[in-house]
C-alpha cells in the first residue's frame, strides 16, 4: 500500500482561543458525519474548520520542516519511547476532541519545557535516530537528518512558549 505524504504544521496559539479550536473540531466531526453533506457543501458554506482557525489566530511558527509529516510521527514515538511524552498535558480532552476530527494534534504547553535537553539535536546519535526510523518501517538515508530537525523546530518553539500560549504540532 503506498502511503500518501502528510505534513506537519506548528502553531503558536493563544490558549484563550483553544476553545474556539474545539469547537471547530466538533463541528467539522459534525460535518464529517453527515451523508448529506459534500466537501464541496463544507467548502462553499463558510464553515470554520480546525485549519483555518490556526490560521485565523494562530501564529505559524517561524521557518519550516521540510519534511514528510510521517517522520515528524516517527520521531514522536522515538521521544515517548525515550520518556519524552509530548503527548501528555493538561489540555488532554481537548486534545482527544481535536483529533476525532483533525489528524494527529499534539498540544504543547510551557510545561513541556521540562524536556528542552531531551529534545536538543546533539543529544542524539545518528545511528540510534536511524535505527527507530528502520524499525518503524520508515527508514531512508536521511532519516537522521529528518529527526534532527524535528527535534529542533519541537525545541526551538516549546522554548519560545509564553505562559499564555500553546504549540499546536498538526501532522495531517
Amino acid at each position: 500500500m503506498t502511503q500518501v505524504s502528510a505534513t506537519a504544521g506548528f502553531h503558536f496559539l493563544d490558549r484563550a482561543y483553544l476553545p474556539r479550536l474545539v469547537a471547530a473540531a466538533e463541528l467539522a466531526a459534525e460535518l464529517d458525519a453527515r451523508s448529506d453533506v459534500t466537501y464541496q457543501d463544507v467548502i462553499d458554506g463558510g464553515h470554520e474548520l480546525p485549519g483555518d482557525t490556526l490560521r485565523a489566530v494562530g501564529r505559524e511558527v517561524a521557518g519550516d520542516y521540510g519534511w514528510s509529516g510521517y517522520c515528524m510521527v516517527h520521531l514522536l514515538t522515538y521521544l515517548d519511547d525515550q520518556g519524552v511524552d509530548l503527548f501528555a498535558s493538561e489540555y488532554g480532552a481537548e486534545c482527544d476532541v481535536i483529533n476525532a476530527s483533525y489528524s494527529l494534534t499534539v498540544l504543547m504547553t510551557p510545561a513541556h519545557k521540562v524536556f528542552l535537553p531531551q529534545l536538543d539535536p546533539a543529544a542524539r546519535g545518528d545511528r540510534e535516530l536511524h535505527r527507530h526510523f528502520e524499525t518503524m518501517a520508515y527508514g531512508f538515508a536521511e532519516a537522521a537528518t529528518a529527526a534532527r530537525d524535528g527535534l529542533e523546530i519541537l525545541r526551538d518553539g516549546i522554548a519560545a512558549l509564553e505562559e499564555h500560549e500553546i504549540l499546536v504540532l498538526h501532522v495531517g
